[in-house]
């Protein structure tokens, strides 16, 4: 299924210092528990958190379709590959690690085994989040809860860990899905940081809302219910 994506990009260019900020920050926390020296990325967008990656000193890749105007990419043509996510992907290395952040949900509901799985064929690693029930968006078709995505990352096995959206929650003009969705999963075995052990919670623990985005989506969507009794 292929969506218009033109608007929705069209708003990330607007927003831009915003969601540089916020990748910014979120890889600035990431880098706490992982120095990972190569990064690649599915669904990269712009290349808003491969811009924050490569400005740490890591090697970038960025996948994604052909949404995106060249002028207005955040890493370099160079940098990145066009490919179809609701087909299976395939790299010839892995990485140090895998990220994918707010993609999955607009995947078919079909391709979200395979995606995981080209997820964790690509890394030890992954940064990982994707959009919940009623969180709104352009061509979001696979709504789940975080805690569905800990669960297959664990049949996986891959342990969940909650070391960022606490932390991303304290910040201003923080993009709430953020605060909200984003789990590191890494592959049991591999060694990590103390810090990032204390941060490791069963995929039951990984589904939640922001209270603030949740009430915002609710009054929107209590307006749009209103304007459309009022027409009939």
């Amino acid at each position: 299924m292929i969506h218009d994506y033109d608007g929705m990009f069209a708003a990330h260019v607007q927003q831009a210092e915003r969601r540089q900020a916020s990748a910014d920050q979120m890889i600035d926390i990431l880098w706490r528990y992982v120095q990972p020296a190569s990064v690649i990325d599915l669904g990269c967008g712009l290349g808003f958190l491969l811009k924050a990656c490569k400005a740490r000193g890591a090697v970038i890749k960025g996948v994604d379709g052909d949404w995106v105007r060249p002028e207005d990419g955040m890493i370099p043509k160079s940098a990145r590959q066009i490919a179809d996510l609701n087909e299976p992907y395939k790299a010839r290395k892995r990485y140090d690690l895998a990220t994918s952040i707010e993609v999955a949900e607009h995947l078919t509901p079909d391709r979200s085994q395979g995606f995981v799985d080209d997820l964790c064929d690509l890394s030890d690693v992954v940064l990982f989040s994707a959009g919940v029930p009623g969180q709104g968006g352009a061509g979001h078709i696979n709504l789940r809860f975080q805690g569905d995505w800990a669960q297959m990352f664990q049949d996986r096995g891959y342990g969940c860990y909650d070391p960022i959206r606490r932390r991303m929650a304290g910040f201003d003009g923080v993009l709430p899905w953020l605060a909200q969705n984003v789990l590191l999963y890494v592959r049991d075995g591999v060694e990590i940081s103390p810090l990032l052990e204390e941060h490791r919670i069963h995929p039951r623990a990984a589904s939640y809302v922001c209270d603030w985005h949740y009430n915002r989506r609710v009054r929107t969507l209590k307006r749009r219910l209103k304007a459309v009794r009022s027409k009939t």
